[in-house]
């Protein structure tokens, strides 16, 4: 397999502008107005449960300060019970004060009472009058759905590779044993970094790029007639700093082989950078594409690939006896 050929076909193959695998059908949302769903009647109660806390802590009564330590707990109540409740407003205003609604809940009831009642008392200060004042709407809660849709991508990049890999029949493994097996993948960066562990030593691989980058896994790890591929899933944007750090850590990535030539690294990059890779004239992105194509050249065992290109290598390991 000359992987210089499998780049350059994904190098005439470019990814398309709307990937059908990244097609984002989550709608937490009813259709209408009229009616609710959990969500949207649990913000609503949220809405007045804060202004109702505004006015009993400015009165600061015993009984007021009874009635607000209620209000804490059915809130929290609420945003523990609630689906998709961190994408109200009042969960993103944790945000501001270095906080997430992931660390909110893996706080003890006691913690989660403290934090709750300091967020509430700052959001009612800096935010709630100023919502209101604007109007609340249902329409924020799929908008921030929306806005997170880029911290999905990775699950759904594993998915599409996944999905690509089908012609293999490849089986899900989750123990050393079975990497004695022929047509398996398992997935090092999801769950089986142990696995992963125990497969470098079985096999004596030294994956020298761990070297510069450590405690680095791959995202998939597959084996088909007696070839064993390690992968590492990229998507990625438009220009940036980012992105070029990532791709530094990507060429790295197949910057080293394996003694034994049935052992494949393979960078695989989808998205609007892997076009830029491929075509753009700048400066900085030829010179990426130039270190690629050494790494390649010094590495024939490895593949950096785009979508097509990763079809194409499939179907063509697919087929061969």
């Amino acid at each position: 397999m000359d992987n210089l050929a499998y780049f350059n076909y994904s190098r005439e193959h470019l990814e398309t502008l709307n990937d059908h695998f990244y097609e984002r059908k989550m709608v937490i949302l009813p259709s209408t107005p009229s009616t609710e769903n959990l969500l949207t009647k649990n913000f609503k109660r949220m809405i007045d449960l804060i202004t109702t806390f505004k006015v009993l802590v400015n009165q600061n009564t015993e009984e007021s300060n009874k009635l607000t330590n209620s209000i804490v707990d059915e809130i929290i109540d609420i945003m523990l019970k609630t689906p998709n409740i961190n994408y109200t407003p009042f969960s993103q205003f944790f945000m501001v004060y270095n906080h997430t609604y992931s660390q909110f809940k893996s706080f003890d009831e006691n913690k989660r009472k403290e934090f709750i009642y300091n967020m509430l008392i700052k959001y009612c200060q800096e935010r709630h009058d100023l919502y209101l004042n604007h109007g609340y709407t249902n329409s924020i809660l799929q908008v921030v759905c929306d806005s997170y849709s880029h911290k999905r991508n990775s699950k759904t990049t594993i998915n599409k590779v996944l999905a690509i890999l089908a012609p293999l029949s490849l089986i899900h493994i989750k123990n050393i044993a079975d990497a004695e097996l022929d047509n398996y993948y398992f997935l090092p960066d999801k769950g089986n970094k142990k696995l992963f562990d125990n497969f470098l030593e079985k096999f004596n691989l030294k994956m020298k790029s761990r070297e510069i980058e450590h405690d680095k896994y791959p995202d998939i790890v597959f084996k088909h007639n007696k070839e064993f591929y390690i992968c590492e899933l990229k998507t990625m944007k438009g220009i940036g700093g980012g992105q070029s750090k990532q791709i530094v850590e990507i060429n790295n990535f197949i910057n080293y082989s394996e003694e034994s030539s049935s052992f494949h690294y393979i960078t695989f990059l989808d998205g609007e950078y892997a076009n830029t890779i491929f075509t753009s004239n700048m400066h900085k992105v030829a010179r990426q594409r130039e270190e690629i194509e050494k790494s390649l050249k010094r590495n024939p065992n490895n593949f950096f690939l785009n979508t097509a290109g990763l079809i194409k290598l499939i179907k063509d390991i697919t087929i061969k006896k």
